[in-house]
């Protein structure tokens, strides 16, 4: 699973980000305060999934590439 969620962060980031307003309108009643703690969450989860896209990145640059 820890595999699963370290190629695919940014997928599951994008995920979430975009339930948040299907159930925002899934549920018109919510306050939202309530909602200022949980895009505050997806957003901080998009910047670490950023960053480990960038590290994966900065590996691959300092690997040598194949002989073909």
């Amino acid at each position: 699973m820890k595999d699963f969620v370290s190629k695919h962060s940014v997928r599951l980031t994008a995920l979430l980000a975009a339930l948040v307003p299907l159930l925002v309108v899934a549920w018109p009643g919510v306050p939202w305060e309530a909602l200022v703690p949980v895009l505050a969450a997806v957003l901080g989860l998009g910047e670490v999934a950023q960053r480990h896209e960038d590290s994966k990145t900065a590996e691959a640059l300092y690997e040598e590439p194949p002989d073909s």
